[in-house]
Formats: structure tokens, sequence, C-alpha cells
């Protein structure tokens, strides 16, 4: 009954999709309890699904050639149905095409689905439905998710391959501290003399981990919960947004991939009309740094004040001395942001800089991968050399050991 009392259209008789969608949610719900009250196979429910960013690339990059080859939107996403792979991608797809026929657009139920689509390519896809130019915000759209997964396979490797190397090499040393160094250290400690500091110090980490492993698990285990738990929570959240900036070598990664991911979602919002301040809050959701993302909605509120982006970065060009506090945006690139507020190329302006930034962080990664070999390599060989150095000692007063054998 209730369906039949809720108006789809407003006072001027113009269709309000709006309480349409919340009924699709409210529908989608139910179905899904339903599904999982009676017996069903596993395929007709999809669990522990997700959608990984090449398969939303694959998605975007398809129906792109497809709508800028003249096909229907409608029909495009029937071959897509049978294209795609992901069964939950599958599922959205089908979605789409079958809501197109009840007055709900595209991005509308993109978004229904706020963890496969972000809001970028969200308000990409209203602003292409809205003014007709869905083929070249798809295009656009195309080229940046795959600019996005290369700068994040750079970023990730750079930042996995040291912790590769270096989770290898404490796997060996606790190897050895468990099948080697107890079997050779056992025959000196029956002559009841004593070992020297350092290797009695091994000793005791061999024994530790011989007889207290379980200590040992169950601190990792916690530790990790706990640290997942802290993560969760805003505070936490911040903390380590400010450690993963503030870190040494690979801080400089973290901020300069940050302001590539805005330079990149900004750019696109602007170039395609996207009002300024709704370009900034788009953006702040892009970045995957909170400290960056509180930094861009400061940015906006200041904006919608009546301030400038470049004043907003704190650049003040009314003194001769200027003194730039920013931490999270160089001075380079407020001064860029100036420039192209006055010439009125701010959209250009930001693609030069965001092009050289995306070429250096390209150098640096590949400069950091050859760097990093040759020291986890030294601190291979001081981690075993004192073990071994360790082991030999009593070697060396084997002439005391023998008399008391």
């Amino acid at each position: 009954m209730a369906l039949f009392e809720t108006r789809f259209y407003d006072k001027y008789g113009n269709f309000d999709n709006s309480k349409f969608i919340e009924l699709l949610k409210k529908s989608q719900k139910q179905q899904l309890k339903a599904q999982l009250g009676r017996k069903t196979w596993a395929k007709d429910i999809i669990l522990f699904a997700s959608v990984a960013r090449k398969d939303l690339w694959q998605f975007i990059n398809k129906f792109s050639i497809f709508v800028n080859s003249g096909i229907d939107v409608k029909w495009a996403l029937g071959i897509l149905v049978k294209q795609t792979k992901n069964p939950l991608l599958k599922k959205i797809i089908i979605e789409m095409k079958e809501n197109i026929d009840h007055g709900v657009s595209i991005h509308e139920t993109m978004l229904m689905h706020p963890k496969i689509f972000d809001p970028l390519t969200t308000a990409l896809i209203e602003v292409g439905e809205k003014t007709g130019q869905l083929g070249k915000i798809l295009a656009e759209l195309d080229t940046s998710l795959l600019d996005s997964i290369e700068l994040k396979w750079k970023v990730k490797g750079a930042m996995i391959y040291p912790m590769i190397l270096l989770g290898l090499t404490i796997s060996m040393v606790i190897f050895m501290m468990i099948f080697i160094v107890p079997k050779i250290t056992a025959s000196f400690e029956k002559t009841g003399s004593a070992l020297p500091a350092m290797t009695q110090i091994v000793v005791n980490i061999s024994n530790f981990f011989l007889n207290d492993w379980g200590i040992l698990i169950i601190v990792s285990i916690a530790t990790i919960v706990f640290l997942k738990m802290v993560g969760k929570t805003y505070t936490g959240k911040v903390i380590f947004a400010n450690i993963f900036i503030r870190l040494p070598v690979f801080g400089y990664i973290v901020k300069q991939s940050n302001i590539i991911y805005f330079i990149k979602s900004f750019t696109i919002l602007i170039d395609a009309w996207v009002l300024l301040l709704e370009a900034l809050k788009t953006s702040s959701k892009v970045v995957p740094n909170l400290m960056y993302k509180k930094e861009l909605i400061r940015i906006k509120n200041e904006v919608e004040a009546g301030l400038t982006i470049s004043k907003s970065l704190w650049l003040n060009l009314d003194y001769e001395t200027n003194v730039y506090i920013n931490k999270l945006f160089s001075e380079e690139f407020a001064y860029v942001v100036s420039t192209g507020e006055e010439t009125w190329s701010l959209s250009g302006s930001l693609k030069k800089i965001g092009y050289n930034y995306d070429a250096e962080l390209k150098r640096y990664i590949g400069n950091l991968s050859s760097m990093m070999e040759p020291i986890i390599i030294v601190i291979v060989w001081f981690l075993v050399g004192s073990i071994v150095v360790a082991i030999m000692l009593p070697f060396f007063s084997l002439g005391k050991v023998a008399k008391k054998l």
C-alpha cells in the first residue's frame, strides 16, 4: 500500500526518482534477506566478493569503447554483462541496465555501491550523463583510472619490495636460531664453561624462540589486532596518516602520490565543467591520506568564504618577504596555482606540474628500488654475520674447553 501512496512527481509535475531509489535499496536488502533465509546454491548469493581496481578499469575501458563507437548505452551494458567475469561487478552492471528502464541513471546506481565506485568516477559519470558527453567523459576516466592503477602499483612496489627482503631476512635468522644455534652451542654448554657475552646473548634469544614461541605468537597477533582496531578509529587514522607523511624515506612518496591523485582528479573535474567547490570536495574524497583529505576540505571551506586557492594554501604575495608554512603542498605548487588563477588557466598549469611530479616520483621510486638492494644486503650480512661470529667465538677458547672434557 505504501508503494502506491509514494509520489514520484514534485508539485511542478517533474519526475523525482529519489524516492524510487530508496525503494530500490530497500527491495535489494529484502531480497538478500530472503535469499539468506532459504537454502540456495552458493552461486545465488555473492558473499565476500570484491571488485579490484583493475576490474573496474576494464569495465570503464570497454564501456568507453562501446559508447564512443555509437552503441546505445543500454545495449553496451548488455554486452558488458556477457564479457564481465567478476560476479559482483556483473550483478551491478545488470542493476544499471535494469534501472535505466525505471528512470534511474547510471551514476545513481553507482551511488548505491560506494565501496566499488569512488567519488571521482561517480561524479564524472554524472557530468557525462547530464551534459550528453558520456563518451568523452568515459575516455578521460579510462585514462585516469589506468594512470592511477600504475601509480598505485609503483608506490606499493617501492614499499613492498624492501618489506619482502626484510621478511626473508628475519625468517632466515629465526631458522638459524631454532635449528642451527642450539645444536652448535649444546656441546659448549655441557662443559660448564662460561660462554662469551655475545654468544650468550644469541643463545638466550635462541632459547626464547624454542621455549617461549607461544608468547611471541600471542604478542604478534595482539599487536596486529590492536593496530587494526586503532586504525578504524578517527584518531588512529589521523595518527597513522601523520606517521606515513613523516617517514624518513617513504614519506616523500606518500606526499607526492597524494598530490598527484589530487591534481589528476581535480583537473578532470574542472575540464568537465564541474563547479570549483564541488571539484575540491570530490578530490578530497579521492586522495587516500586523511591529512590531505582534511587539508583539501579546509581549502574548500576557505574558498567558499571568498579566498583563492593559493591564499588558502597560505601563499601570501602581498609582502616582499614571504614565509610559507604549508607542510603538505610545496611552495612551488602554491605558486603554480597562483599563476593559474591569475591567467585563468588553472587546469593547464596543474596538468603541467602534475606531469613533472609524476615523472619525478617514478625516477625517485626507481632510484629507491636500486638503493634498497645493497642496503638490505648489508642488513642481511650484519644479522647473519653477528650470529656466525657469536657461534665461532667459543672456538677461540677451544683449548680450555678440551681440558675439561
